[in-house]
């Protein structure tokens, strides 16, 4: 009877641990995916924020290797942008690159300036991305040209206003997310100062 005892007891508090356990492993996994994205808007708002004055933006879309369209995002002409201190003159390109799973991983590459166009497809389907964010879906941009958001942003466009992003993520279920990143604008040139009369005068009239 001790024994018996002995074993329901042992079952039960074996029971307890192992519950305790996952639930805390669950918790830590959902607090690692939340850090994960929250590093990774950080990230991307500073890469919008401080975005040089040269600095070019543009949209294209691309095709993945089942012929799912991959919208990417492209910066040109700038530095310090996602951790990369300078491109040299190419251009760092975000997008949401598909998975054998099915979903898709927020992911950076960087591409030398002077590339052909037959070269960069190549790159862009076997380059060194640097992955993100993983566990994403539906993955949309939408840019503020002053009136609207519009969904092209080709080259040569100019700088948005504000540029929005719209995803789901995985770990956080089906409930999308939506976030707006602020582009500050140009300063206007300052115009040169005036000069008086007085100070235009020769001071040694003949």
């Amino acid at each position: 009877m001790a024994l018996m005892i002995l074993g329901l007891l042992s079952g039960a508090v074996y029971s307890i641990s192992s519950a305790a356990l996952e639930v805390s492993k669950s918790v830590m996994t959902e607090q690692n995916s939340a850090r994960r994205l929250e590093a990774f808007l950080r990230i991307t708002r500073d890469a919008f924020l401080n975005l040089p004055a040269d600095a070019a933006l543009s949209l294209r879309i691309s095709k993945s290797s089942s012929g799912a369209p991959v919208p990417e995002l492209v910066f040109a002409d700038t530095s310090g942008t996602f951790g990369v201190p300078s491109l040299g003159g190419g251009s760092l390109i975000l997008a949401a690159r598909p998975r054998a799973d099915g979903s898709r991983t927020f992911s950076i590459l960087r591409v030398p300036g002077e590339i052909d166009a037959s070269a960069m497809e190549r790159l862009i389907a076997k380059g060194d991305w640097i992955s993100l964010l993983p566990g994403v879906n539906r993955a949309a941009w939408f840019f503020f040209n002053g009136n609207e958001w519009v969904e092209e942003w080709p080259q040569g466009a100019g700088r948005p206003q504000l540029v929005r992003l719209q995803f789901s993520y995985d770990p956080m279920g089906a409930t999308p997310i939506e976030v707006q990143f602020w582009i500050p604008p140009l300063a206007p040139p300052q115009p040169a100062p005036e000069v008086s009369k007085k100070e235009n005068s020769n001071p040694n009239p003949q």
